[in-house]
């Protein structure tokens, strides 16, 4: 009965996503501009000049360009044409705007500083360097992308189908795809290229959960509002979690509160918070890491059941 009378409910959740998008609509754009150039120019300068395969679509254009020289522009251009149709035919256009976006720009980024090494030709004497500010930098370009609630495309957006279907964390499916090319990676050019893979994986996911909030794919969420059915139902619709109410009491004022309970993939983590405080301007929010999440029911699971 609960959940049937969450569908009755005139709550218009899509209004207040787009609410929260339009606010910081300038400073999203900006930073995944940004974030997007400074990733191309890390794959350019550091990973084509020394065939260091990454986890995501670059990784596999660098091990086509290894076995059959074939331009990894042009890897990267085909792969994300082919992510996005299929996205597109599986997803919708509108859950996959975001995607052919993040492609396209950087799609584009990566064919315009692909000449960039030959123009900058600087070097340095030892490869832990170039494995260092690789991971660095392209650690940092994508946790501004992150923050602009866009991504690249490639990978990303094959994991969002494949969550889409499977109900798994796309922070799990993705980890499975870039271990997937990684160690494709090291049949093609040998065990030193997946040390390497492996350390600049280990550096750049380390730098973008530092400038996110966490060094988790996923994140708890305990929220106390007086808005719990607008909460819950964006929590539903939006986010695609379930929800835990609970019963609580505030020691002081002795007064009987519903406290809400959710865990969301860190990627959703900013657009939660904000919608929050777009519903509820006073409420109380508590977000902490989670490190394993089993089990549990999402959106897909509730509509089966009923």
């Amino acid at each position: 009965m609960g959940l049937i009378k969450l569908f009755k409910r005139k709550i218009n959740s899509e209004e207040i996503e787009r609410k929260v998008i339009d606010k910081s609509a300038a400073t999203r754009s900006f930073l995944f501009i940004i974030g997007s150039l400074i990733s191309a120019l890390s794959f350019n300068l550091f990973y084509v000049p020394n065939n260091f395969v990454g986890g995501g679509l670059g990784g596999v254009a660098i091990i086509l360009n290894k076995l059959c020289t074939i331009d990894s522009t042009l890897v990267i251009l085909v792969g994300n044409i082919i992510f996005v149709l299929v996205s597109i035919f599986t997803l919708g256009f509108r859950q996959s705007l975001m995607s052919i976006l993040g492609a396209s720009v950087n799609t584009a980024f990566v064919y315009f500083t692909s000449d960039f090494p030959e123009l900058i030709n600087f070097s340095f004497d030892n490869v832990l360097l170039y494995l260092i500010a690789g991971g660095l930098v392209g650690g940092f370009g994508e946790s501004l992308v992150y923050k602009s609630g866009f991504n690249t495309g490639g990978t990303a957006i094959i994991a969002r189908v494949i969550e889409h279907y499977s109900k798994k964390p796309i922070g799990s499916i993705l980890r499975i795809i870039s271990y997937t090319i990684i160690l494709c990676g090291g049949v093609v050019m040998g065990y030193t290229s997946v040390m390497y893979s492996l350390i600049l994986t280990v550096i750049s996911t380390n730098l973008v959960d530092r400038m996110l909030i966490g060094i988790n794919h996923s994140k708890t969420f305990f929220i106390q509002t007086n808005k719990v059915e607008e909460v819950t139902d964006f929590i539903f619709n939006i986010i695609h979690s379930g929800v835990t109410e609970f019963e609580s009491k505030g020691s002081f004022t002795n007064k009987k509160n519903t406290m809400l309970m959710c865990v969301v993939p860190r990627e959703k983590y900013a657009l939660l918070k904000s919608a929050i405080k777009e519903i509820d301007e006073n409420a109380f929010i508590v977000v902490s890491d989670c490190y394993e999440v089993l089990g549990g029911t999402k959106k897909g699971t509730l509509l089966d059941e009923n």
